[in-house]
């Protein structure tokens, strides 16, 4: 099954000290659910390109909605959200929505 990305976003997960998570994400693929114009949506982002994100950095990553015939109308570039697992562990901001993603390889960085 090939990744559609949804939304190309830069996410920071916040330091461990500032309450973000404990340990680094998986290496290929993170869900959680976000807060999006007060509601949450589930995603999952593809961290192939990257590799595990740890509490503290960011990323530029590709994630896909599970229902994004809910969220998208309500995503605009530029738009910021939170991250939540249990309470918020990061967040992000959206660079690219679908439309833009179309046909497009995801170019991303090294995630450090």
């Amino acid at each position: 099954m090939t990744f559609e990305p949804t939304s190309l976003p830069e996410v920071s997960l916040l330091p461990t000290s500032e309450g973000g998570r404990k340990g680094p994400t998986p290496p290929d693929m993170f869900g959680c659910p976000v807060s999006v114009a007060g509601e949450l949506f589930d995603m999952r982002m593809d961290l192939t390109a990257v590799g595990a994100l740890r509490p503290g950095r960011s990323a530029e990553v590709p994630i896909r909605f599970l229902r994004p015939d809910l969220v998208m109308p309500l995503l605009h570039l530029g738009d910021a959200f939170t991250l939540w697992e249990g309470k918020t562990i990061g967040t992000g901001k959206v660079l690219k929505i679908h439309e833009e993603l179309k046909g497009q390889q995801v170019n991303q960085g090294d995630g450090e």
